[in-house]
């Protein structure tokens, strides 16, 4: 195998460049003095030893005298490894016990800082549009009873497929997913062909889909205990959307009660296809 592809392979494992140049070379000699491998590798015969002492602290070598003459040797690859582990265990066992004596002081600033929460605490604010696309499917992957959802437009069969997938999953693990389409007035064949065609394919997908002319808000609810909503930036007036997470049921509660009084009111996709196709023939 290429020196440097070996070489490589054995960074990730905690040995640096170097430490892994001079374990290579060792692994080829019996016994060497550090400037014989200086000579033999690329390592200077200022840092050579800073490698060596590295090696013997990860027992991946030994240092003897022979004669007065110090020497090094490599340890066999399966035992060095084994040793590596060993010591990466000895390291991992010393930070824990290290968190043992610190734990209960930061546990008490902990509480500390529970006893003066903001009430403000249970909302998120998120302004970069992919950091909220992020949170929305991460918590959409994770609904286990209920998604509700406001959706305005522009809708593009683009964006809204990406969310077809999830959604159908959802659906397939008995999540209820139900959906209002905000349809707009007066809106031109293609726009209302498009609007339509959307709302077939999340029909098929499993669904409930209703249609209303105007939603208030962009809005998703889960599990009665989240909720997703997203609002222009009225500050700087510029097209940008805000979007809040608010984790508090009586808020969700609140949010669904809206929800449902839309729902009762919203057509069904054949009630909306006649709607349209009436208004259509009319112009």
């Amino acid at each position: 195998m290429n020196l440097e592809i070996l070489i490589s392979k054995l960074q990730p494992l905690g040995i640096s460049g170097r430490e892994a140049e001079v374990y290579i070379a060792m692994l080829k000699n019996s016994a060497l003095t550090a400037s014989e491998i200086a000579k033999i590798t690329s390592v200077s015969i200022n840092k050579i030893y800073e490698v060596l002492q590295n090696l013997i602290k990860k027992k991946m070598c030994t240092e003897n005298y022979l004669n007065g003459v110090k020497l090094f040797r490599c340890i066999e690859p399966k035992i060095a490894f084994k040793n590596i582990f060993s010591v990466y265990e000895e390291d991992l066992a010393r930070k824990k016990n290290m968190y043992k004596e610190v734990e209960e002081n930061l546990l008490d600033l902990y509480s500390n800082k529970k006893n003066s929460t903001s009430p403000l605490d249970y909302i998120e604010v998120v302004s970069d549009i992919g950091q909220a696309s992020d949170r929305f499917l991460n918590i959409q992957a994770n609904a286990v009873k209920e998604i509700l959802f406001f959706s305005k437009p522009p809708y593009t069969v683009k964006n809204l497929e990406a969310n077809l997938d999830k959604v159908e999953s959802a659906c397939n693990k008995n999540v209820k997913v139900k959906s209002i389409y905000e349809s707009g007035f007066g809106e031109s064949r293609d726009t209302i062909e498009n609007l339509i065609k959307i709302v077939e394919l999340y029909q098929n997908a499993g669904e409930e889909v209703r249609i209303c002319r105007q939603l208030p808000i962009k809005l998703v609810i889960f599990d009665e205990s989240i909720t997703i909503l997203s609002l222009l930036d009225n500050v700087t007036f510029n097209s940008e959307l805000t979007t809040m997470i608010v984790h508090h049921p009586l808020f969700s509660l609140s949010q669904k009660t809206l929800f449902e009084v839309y729902w009762n009111q919203a057509m069904t996709l054949d009630d909306y296809k006649k709607e349209e196709n009436i208004s259509l023939s009319r112009t």
